[in-house]
């Protein structure tokens, strides 16, 4: 067993999923640097219970038996306050340096803050005087593969590797660090041995630059594996700072809560469901009930016998009844039966999901032809699961599976999550508006344009090839706009609101959906203040939407926005910028990527484009 230093800082739960998960490093006051330790050396005490959360369709869906929330809590044998467990962590990068006289140390993965040794240097600052010594700080640097191991710059290597003045490495070698006043660039870093040998940054951060003293050795400081002898990676390094954001990115994987139980079934008799759900269908025989042991768990919980039998068998046929689910699941056809429920009454006040379907006649005329039905949802429950992580950038090709292997070094049968509680607004649009629109040549042309674009950015990732549908993209700038107006009408921040679009992105299509649903989700109070629900009513959604779509018509940095090729991250998005359509990033599924509000309203010379025509709506 690995002896692995705590976090004595605090750090939010929320924060261990995104984005301080596991494999990530953490920067801490007093210039300290931590990675989040693997998921097999959390503690969570004797009760593991309290921190489970209970999703079925999401554990299918991951392939495990457990969520649980990251561990917080304090030792019930005492009342002491560094008796509060912690989140494990090593220390990363080792290579640390004196911040008033240079001289470099190599830490372990497990060691304290180290303070300068004082090593004695013939010519500039040294602390070999001093009688109380600097504490080190992390160096900046470090190198990144696209498997997603990470390792210290090679910086004895580096420095006796230099090509006009190659020199041995010695055991008696002591680095020193120090940045020269002439350049801002990494040309102004400089490395020193006491053998004499030293070399500049510049010219490290191009590719390959490496490959003739270091290639990636496999390296996985969060599960305390230095050098991966039994899986040699190889690869060619990338060198990055630490704190750079292509170190680390985040696999989510999010589900809102399905009721599997009939809306008039006892809150009391769901609750017992919830607990003894597992064990009740464990000891069926031959998909027979073992009417005698729910019997007694009734006697026991005192409550009804015959409810609880026929409200047992009502979740066992909700829940034989959706598709099946495993990890090869894609994200669209997982989400098919949440739209189901969405475009639909469902759950109730007194369950964990409540949504209330008004048809689209309900509202005013000047939407009709553009929906089918609003739905709004006074109550939900959203869980999101830490599955990865990758760097470099977001490696779409790996599978769940994959994933799963890079954050512990055997199995396990559990992955860290947290549940958020909120309120939203579920959209469905009318489908035979859409296909009418979608088939429109100057939409097609519009779209092709965008599709090359994404697909470069998807070959970049060893992504498979897509066929971008145009729905996608209309109901993803909807989303926006709407997030947009609706922020300014609620008083919600704008990065408190979030989107989930119920559409294919790729233009096949098995099961058709078109919704998308807006919310609001989080751990405090503004997750439920119910401002949404109640903007979501009739004679009050119409005008938000269609102050949405006139705000749309014009951005403050047109004719140049609206005129765009190809801007926004990767190029992925055509009239859409900061001062239009752009979010928070936590409010986006795509990283604000494929959006463009002349799918909305069209474009300065040709309104034929916009779904949301501009006459009707004036």
């Amino acid at each position: 067993m690995i002896s692995m230093a705590y976090l004595k800082r605090p750090v939010r739960r929320s924060q261990l999923i995104s984005p301080w998960g596991v494999g990530s490093i953490v920067p801490f006051p007093e210039d300290e640097s931590l990675m989040i330790a693997g998921l097999d050396m959390w503690y969570f005490g004797n009760n593991k219970r309290e921190f489970v959360i209970k999703d079925e369709r999401l554990e299918k869906r991951l392939g495990i038996k457990e969520l649980r929330t990251p561990p917080d809590f304090r030792d019930p044998e005492s009342d002491k306050i560094n008796a509060l467990i912690k989140i494990p962590a090593v220390r990363f990068p080792r290579w640390q340096y004196c911040p008033f006289c240079g001289t470099m140390m190599k830490t372990s993965y497990y060691s304290g803050q180290q303070r300068c040794d004082g090593y004695h240097w013939s010519q500039g600052r040294t602390c070999s005087e001093k009688k109380f010594k600097r504490k080190l700080i992390p160096e900046r640097f470090i190198v990144i593969c696209e498997n997603g191991h990470v390792d210290d710059f090679p910086i004895m290597e580096w420095v006796h590797g230099n090509p006009s003045n190659p020199k041995p490495i010695k055991d008696t070698c002591r680095l020193r660090r120090s940045t020269g006043g002439v350049s801002a660039s990494l040309s102004g870093v400089f490395y020193e041995c006491s053998c004499g040998a030293k070399r500049s940054m510049a010219g490290a951060t191009k590719d390959g630059a490496l490959d003739s003293i270091y290639l990636c050795k496999g390296a996985k400081p969060w599960l305390g594996i230095e050098n991966d002898e039994a899986h040699p990676c190889r690869k060619s390094v990338k060198v990055v700072q630490r704190g750079g954001l292509n170190v680390w990115f985040a696999d989510i994987k999010s589900s809102i809560y399905i009721p599997v139980d009939d809306i008039t079934t006892n809150k009391r008799i769901t609750e017992i469901l919830d607990e003894f759900y597992e064990m009740i269908i464990s000891r069926r025989i031959n998909d027979e009930l073992d009417l005698d042991n729910i019997k007694m768990l009734a006697l026991a919980k005192n409550v009804n016998y015959e409810e609880l039998v026929d409200a047992t068998l009502k979740r066992i046929n909700n829940s034989d009844a959706e598709q099946e689910i495993n990890e090869e699941i894609s994200e669209e056809s997982y989400r098919f039966a949440e739209y189901k429920v969405l475009v639909k009454s469902s759950g109730g006040d007194k369950m964990k999901f409540h949504s209330i379907n008004y048809n689209i006649n309900k509202y005013h005329p000047i939407i009709q032809p553009f929906f089918k039905s609003i739905s709004l949802v006074p109550k939900l429950r959203e869980t999101r699961a830490f599955v990865g992580f990758s760097r470099l950038q977001p490696n779409e090709s790996q599978s769940i599976r994959e994933k799963k292997q890079m954050l512990r070094t055997g199995n396990g049968e559990w992955l860290p999550a947290i549940e958020v509680f909120g309120e939203g607004i579920f959209f469905e649009f009318d489908s035979q508006s859409l296909e009418e629109w979608s088939k429109r040549t100057d939409v097609i042309n519009r779209i092709n344009s965008l599709n090359k674009s994404l697909n470069v950015m998807l070959e970049s990732r060893n992504s498979k090839e897509c066929n971008l549908n145009p729905k996608y993209v209309l109901i993803h700038t909807f989303a926006h706009i709407l997030i947009n107006q609706l922020s300014f009408e609620c008083g919600y921040g704008s990065s408190s609101i979030r989107e989930r679009i119920y559409c294919y992105r790729d233009r096949e299509e098995e099961n058709p959906m078109y919704g998308v649903l807006i919310y609001t989700a989080s751990g405090d109070s503004e997750g439920s203040l119910g401002g949404l629900v109640r903007q979501g009513l009739p004679s009050r959604i119409e005008d938000t939407i269609i102050s949405a779509v006139e705000n749309a018509k014009w951005c403050s940095s047109d004719p140049v926005c609206i005129q765009s090729l190809g801007q926004g991250p990767d190029s992925c998005n055509l009239a859409s910028c900061h001062n239009c359509a752009l979010l928070p990033e936590t409010c986006c599924e795509n990283g604000n990527r494929l959006l463009d509000r002349a799918l909305i309203v069209g474009t300065l010379d040709n309104t034929n484009i916009g779904f949301f025509d501009i006459d009707r709506i004036d």
